[in-house]
């Protein structure tokens, strides 16, 4: 059983799961998405975002966690185009 949810974990997400889990981030969090899925550096996120740095990270720490991606490359890759 447990090989079959740590296989179900990497299968690839529909739109629609996608979209869900987007819409699970906090507003603020969906801001920094956004921003961080453009290409903003997270100091240039928060800046935009018109908070500080450490909230900034503690908020993409979040989006990786609700996510399930392990870092910005993943997230990119995933996440692109979600809001287009």
């Amino acid at each position: 059983m447990w090989l079959l949810d740590k296989l179900s974990k990497k299968l690839p997400l529909s739109d629609k799961e996608k979209e869900e889990r987007v819409q699970s981030l906090t507003a603020c969090e969906r801001e920094v998405f956004f921003l961080l899925i453009e290409g903003f550096a997270l100091k240039e996120a928060a800046e935009q975002a018109g908070i500080e740095y450490s909230t900034a990270k503690n908020h993409m720490a979040e989006i990786y966690r609700k996510l399930n991606v392990k870092g910005r490359d993943e997230l990119i890759i995933n996440y692109r185009d979600i809001g287009k």
